[in-house]
């Protein structure tokens, strides 16, 4: 279970598969849209790359 934080910050996760490590084609794999909860670090992987993110405004939380 999580713990339904809702503030979280973004970083790009590459999505490695083993047959292209060993081949040396790592920096070829997918990557997907990972957020991170600012309260338990859980993190939450979109691979769609439509996912709107918006910063929050001091003093909105």
């Amino acid at each position: 279970m999580f713990c339904k934080g809702d503030l979280f910050r973004d970083r790009e996760v590459k999505l490695n598969s083993t047959g292209m490590e060993l081949l040396k084609f790592g920096w070829a794999n997918e990557s997907a849209t990972g957020l991170i909860c600012w309260n338990c670090g859980y993190v939450h992987l979109f691979a769609n790359k439509d996912v709107e993110l918006y910063k929050v405004k001091k003093g909105e939380f």
